[in-house]
């Protein structure tokens, strides 16, 4: 059915403030770099909008606020740097090559989407000095994002009212390609998978659990200076969720990202847990 609209708004809590070299846990300045990263701490909200122009094809754009609060050394002497902005804007589609028509049928779509080079670009430290590219809300960058996403309702198992609901499989794939951005930047290309399930526990509250992985390949620095070793790598995380349906058209939910396994690049920062949350809103204009 056509005239569909979904709105999500989301919030991304990121603290990164462990350094890595490879799979293990290390320190600043274990490894050469263009200067020695502490600290970095990310908040990004998301609004999004898709409209279904039929029950197959639906479009869609999402806007991003970047928050970023980052430390690093350099000659010696720490530099701070505290703003925000906004992100790269993503506009894109999607098709689904199989609508269900019964309760156990597989959905599956494709999708295919522009990172657009319409963010920040030239955000500050507190003492006037422009940022790093890999610190910006914007790349400067035209990146080309292609993927699926599968659904499958698999049984019927009891929730805790005792009545039966529908335990589903969700799966999806999505690979970026970047272009080149501010100064020749090129962010490494990124393939993210997931895999994941929820339980309904009453009629209103589901149980959520997603495992992601994040594979992405060194960066190509332009005349930044910036060390290529040092980009890329191997993340995957194991997330925990709640699902809460609030009203026929709203709900909220929230996931509690945990990393089970790291493999960076030469020497990099992360962090020992992430948080999303976020609200949905479903309305039908016919």
């Amino acid at each position: 059915m056509a005239g569909w609209i979904h709105f999500m708004l989301t919030h991304e809590y990121i603290n990164q403030d462990r350094i890595y070299v490879g799979s293990s846990p290390s320190f600043v300045g274990a490894l050469p770099n263009r200067h020695d990263e502490v600290q970095t701490f990310n908040q990004r909200s998301v609004f999004g909008i898709q409209y279904g122009i039929s029950e197959a094809m639906a479009v869609n754009v999402e806007i991003p606020l970047v928050h970023r609060d980052h430390s690093h050394i350099a000659g010696g002497q720490t530099e701070s740097f505290n703003f925000s902005g906004l992100g790269d804007i993503i506009v894109g589609g999607q098709y689904a090559l199989l609508l269900p028509s019964a309760e156990f049928d597989p959905y599956l779509s494709f999708q295919i989407a522009a990172k657009l080079p319409s963010g920040v670009t030239d955000a500050t430290s507190t003492e006037g000095e422009v940022a790093e590219v890999t610190l910006q809300p914007g790349t400067g960058s035209l990146d080309a994002i292609v993927g699926m996403n599968y659904r499958q309702s698999l049984f019927s198992v009891p929730i805790l009212s005792g009545e039966f609901s529908v335990l589903p499989l969700t799966a999806g794939v999505s690979y970026q390609i970047s272009g080149k951005g501010t100064n020749d930047y090129r962010f490494g290309n990124t393939l993210l998978v997931y895999v994941g399930t929820q339980y309904q526990l009453v009629n209103q509250v589901s149980v959520l659990l997603q495992v992601n992985g994040m594979f992405r390949d060194f960066a190509s620095v332009g005349s930044t200076g910036e060390f290529p070793q040092n980009t890329g790598g191997t993340w995957i995380f194991v997330s925990p969720g709640l699902s809460i349906q609030l009203s026929d058209a709203f709900s909220a939910f929230g996931y509690f990202q945990l990393p089970v396994y790291l493999n960076v690049h030469g020497i990099q920062q992360t962090s020992k847990f992430n948080v999303q949350f976020g609200l949905t809103a479903d309305v039908d204009l016919f």
